[in-house]
């Protein structure tokens, strides 16, 4: 069937204003990272900032969001300070607990986390000592700092970081695969008791921790650092080393359907958590 050239006239135009439109946005997050880091880096105590990769989605994804990491030395202002520094932001909220401020610039929304230098080097000295470190959140610190695009520096700590990311010890890797396996086995075990009690709140809460935990083992039984749960499920498909059938069960205990029961996905999350620790 011939296409009217008037058609493709209307398809050129409207590929181009999309075009337009994504590197327009495209520069108005890099232009808003670059402000924001230009007021920051002013503070004495910073030494380098770095923007996370979800700067680089579109921002009409709802996982966009802008994630600038300040890595400090001694202290940072005070709440009211930072307050003052972002008064042309909306929505400012703080949490002191993580060091973490959340506003809305331009109507983008923005987070910015703050990290103590000497915390770091602290656990990349004694990666022994400070193993409870990655219980929760496995190695995605030091994947926010391998992959972080830098946007001002005032020293080499984040390249000399980066260097030491790329020569960690192997026992660190095994400590942790023996912690992770633990843990996955810990949250296997509460799944089938779950099921067996047909206790439909404790089997979601011992799914989620034992798919974690099964991710994060894979991520360390291939020396990679694991991204943020946004990212998980992708990443982990795209890790050169798992074992056979992988994708297949994996996707059958996410997936909801009538025949995939809870009895069913406990015996799938077996036949995961076997082929996994087979793996090491």
């Amino acid at each position: 069937m011939m296409i009217h050239p008037y058609n493709n006239d209307i398809y050129g135009f409207f590929k181009q204003t999309i075009c337009d439109m994504i590197s327009a946005m495209k520069r108005k997050v890099e232009r808003i990272a670059n402000d924001l880091a230009g007021r920051l880096k002013e503070w004495d105590s910073v030494d380098t900032i770095t923007i996370a990769e979800w700067a680089d989605m579109d921002i009409y994804d709802p996982y966009f969001f802008l994630s600038l990491d300040v890595y400090y030395q001694g202290k940072i202002p005070s709440a009211e300070k930072r307050r003052k520094l972002f008064s042309d932001a909306g929505a400012f909220e703080t949490s002191s607990v993580t060091k973490k401020d959340r506003f809305l610039l331009e109507d983008l929304p923005v987070r910015v986390e703050f990290k103590d230098i000497s915390r770091i080097d602290n656990i990349l000295l004694s990666t022994k000592e400070h193993l409870w470190v990655f219980r929760q959140t496995g190695t995605y610190m030091f994947y926010r700092i391998e992959k972080g695009k830098v946007l001002n520096k005032k020293s080499d700590w984040i390249d000399r970081t980066k260097e030491k990311l790329k020569n960690l010890p192997e026992v660190f890797w095994k400590m942790l695969h023996t912690a992770c396996q633990s843990t996955m086995e810990h949250y296997l075990l509460d799944l089938n008791a779950a099921v067996a009690r047909a206790d439909n709140f404790f089997y979601l809460v011992s799914s989620a921790g034992f798919i974690k935990n099964l991710c994060s083992m894979l991520f360390i039984l291939n020396r990679r650092f694991e991204p943020s749960g946004r990212k998980l499920f992708e990443s982990v498909l795209e890790l050169p080393r798992k074992p056979d059938n992988f994708r297949g069960r994996f996707e059958s205990f996410l997936r909801q359907a009538p025949e995939l029961t809870p009895v069913r996905k406990r015996e799938v999350a077996e036949l995961l958590a076997k082929s996994v620790i087979a793996m090491d």
